[in-house]
């Protein structure tokens, strides 16, 4: 059955196939083989043009468009809209059913507007109120615009100071031309704004402690109760706050001063009312206002300007205070005249202070402070005596304010006679005590040929191993006093002899304990003052030469008394360090300006205007 199928079928295809050959064998072969349907060809677009065009900014979108496209046409823009001034490359590609795509460039501009409706005055005045000021304009800046003003060529944040200022001003925007006006401002100084400018020139009551460490000024170094050596005192109980000659000149000076400057603080005190009168006289007396004389709080003054100098002359009974601003450094100061024949002066800037004082013209002492960049402060201090024009003495210091010390290094001190002997203290500014000193003294002669001591002194609280001390007022040829230690009575203290030189020269012996003069303040509650007093003060000295012996030189000399206690030094290898840094370099430096300021140059500045 299957097969029979399989014939049928191929028996239909050969009749099939047959019968389409016969087809083609009919065709007149004159005609040819039939040829392909041809493609249509894509037409090109004619008359589309993109044209570049220019506006000028106003703050609404602009495009370009393509004109002439075919109908339904598809247009693609690229970068074709635009708000902003500047110059824009645009592109459109034109696409449409039967045409050939086509691509258009061109440019789109927008420039920059003219700014308008905006102006200002050629000539403004403005007082001078200790504010800023610029010119002022009239107009509505439109969004992006800012204005920049120009004095003299440099960008201005605006002037205080009265006077004549001519600016450029500047009106500018990424989407505007710029726009320059010019413009001319007069500050002109109300009478209260010269007022207050000229009273506020003379400056404050000063902070003449704010040179140095706080803890160096009298209330750190207060005593009730000088202690009685006769008989045996705790070294614990030693008075540990005194402060040594040199430190004494300084701390004696600005006490004094301190005194002087209240007076000042009452000028102080009334200034707004002296502003208030002296504006209300250049209202009525503007071409005339050099000299203005009043009086307030129950004394006179007297205000005298010049170009570089204003001075404010204050009476109050015999005591006469000027007060004065030099315009020329920016310093401002005080003459404190407390009676005919003494005089206190005082001279203050951002970085110096100057402090002078004379007493008859017999004795004077200068301060002279200046503070660096890092801070610390370095300066003179000159002391002289003299009576009838003959100087009896004559001793300066150079003072230097470290991070952690204040040293002072000079001549006054407890020095062999004759010798040329300088003496440097060191304090520690965190407690304003004392750390100890270094001395140099030169007691070469003939014999000695060239012998030069370098002693160290410190409190007898750095000695450990001696708790407690007595004296007799007694020289015993070695030492001024005969003393006792650890309340043994049967034996003195000793000390080692410095073998083959001279016993009558101090710097002969390793080591000694000696009475030392230091100064301290006692406050009068009634004054309110601080009175400065001296006090005798126990302290260990020791050759520098003899410091790796010392202990074992003071033990071996004091075996009684120390009862197998071990002595020590109880002084830092940081704060021996200190003292001879300071000692080493400081001298050079003090040498340099020991004698740059004269007794007779003190009273001249004291005196002069």
């Amino acid at each position: 059955m299957k097969k029979t199928i399989v014939f049928s079928v191929l028996l239909m295809l050969f009749i099939l196939v047959g019968t389409l050959t016969a087809c083609d064998m009919d065709v007149d072969p004159s005609q040819g083989q039939s040829e392909s349907p041809a493609k249509t060809e894509l037409a090109v677009m004619e008359n589309v043009t993109f044209d570049s065009e220019t506006f000028m900014y106003d703050g609404t979108e602009k495009t370009l468009t393509i004109k002439g496209a075919p109908a339904g046409a598809e247009i693609a823009y690229t970068n074709a809209s635009q708000t902003n001034a500047g110059t824009y490359s645009v592109q459109a590609v034109v696409t449409c059913d039967g045409y050939k795509p086509l691509t258009l460039k061109a440019t789109l501009t927008i420039t920059k507007a003219t700014l308008s409706g905006i102006s200002a005055e050629a000539t403004q005045k403005v007082d001078a109120d200790t504010n800023l000021h610029l010119p002022a304009y009239t107009g509505t800046l439109p969004e992006g615009v800012t204005v920049q003003y120009l004095l003299n060529g440099e960008k201005s944040d605006g002037v205080i100071e009265a006077g004549t200022y001519n600016f450029s001003l500047f009106f500018s925007g990424n989407n505007y031309e710029t726009l320059t006006l010019n413009a001319t401002l007069d500050v002109i100084e109300s009478s209260r704004a010269i007022a207050r400018r000229i009273i506020a020139a003379l400056g404050t009551t000063p902070d003449l402690w704010s040179f140095l460490p706080s803890t160096l000024s009298p209330e750190y170094h207060t005593l009730t109760t000088p202690p009685n050596y006769s008989s045996f005192v705790s070294v614990s109980s030693l008075p540990a706050n005194g402060i040594g000659k040199q430190m004494n000149v300084i701390c004696g000076l600005l006490n004094k001063a301190n005194v002087a400057v209240s007076y000042v603080d009452k000028v102080m005190n009334v200034l707004n009312t002296v502003e208030s009168l002296y504006a209300s006289f250049l209202d009525t007396n503007p071409e005339d206002a050099s000299v203005y004389s009043g009086s307030v709080a129950g004394f006179n003054f007297t205000l005298s300007l010049e170009k570089e100098r204003y001075e404010l002359l204050a009476s109050f009974g015999s005591v006469k205070v000027t007060l004065y601003s030099s315009l020329s450094d920016s310093t401002y100061g005080a003459t404190i005249r407390l009676t005919e024949t003494t005089i206190l002066k005082y001279a203050v800037s951002e970085n110096n202070l100057t402090i002078a004082l004379d007493i008859l013209d017999s004795m004077s002492v200068m301060l002279d402070l200046a503070r660096s960049a890092n801070k610390t402060v370095t300066g003179m201090i000159y002391e002289y005596t003299s009576i009838g024009g003959v100087q009896l003495t004559a001793t300066s210091a150079l003072i230097e304010v470290g991070e952690q010390y204040t040293t002072i290094i000079g001549t006054k001190g407890d020095f062999i006679p004759t010798s040329e002997g300088r003496n440097c203290e060191i304090y520690e500014n965190k407690t304003g005590l004392l750390v100890g000193t270094e001395v140099r003294e030169d007691i070469s002669d003939a014999k000695d040929n060239s012998k030069v001591f370098n002693t160290y002194w410190f409190p007898l609280s750095s000695l450990s191993g001696v708790t407690s001390i007595m004296k007799e007022d007694t020289a015993n040829g070695i030492n001024l006093d005969t003393i006792y230690i650890n309340n043994y009575t049967k034996d003195t203290m000793h000390t080692k002899i410095w073998v083959g030189l001279p016993l009558y020269k101090t710097g002969t012996r390793h080591f000694d304990i000696e009475f030392k003069t230091m100064y301290f303040f006692t406050y009068d509650a009634q004054t309110g003052k601080y009175e400065d007093v001296k006090c005798e003060i126990p302290m260990l000295f020791v050759q520098q030469e003899k410091m790796d012996s010392f202990e074992s030189d003071f033990a071996n000399a004091n075996k009684n008394a120390l009862s197998k206690k071990n002595v020590s030094l109880t002084v830092s290898a940081e704060e021996i360090n200190v003292i001879d840094y300071a000692y080493e370099a400081l001298l050079p430096q003090y040498d340099a300006r020991k004698n740059a300021v004269t007794h007779q140059m003190i009273i001249n500045y004291c005196k002069a205007n």
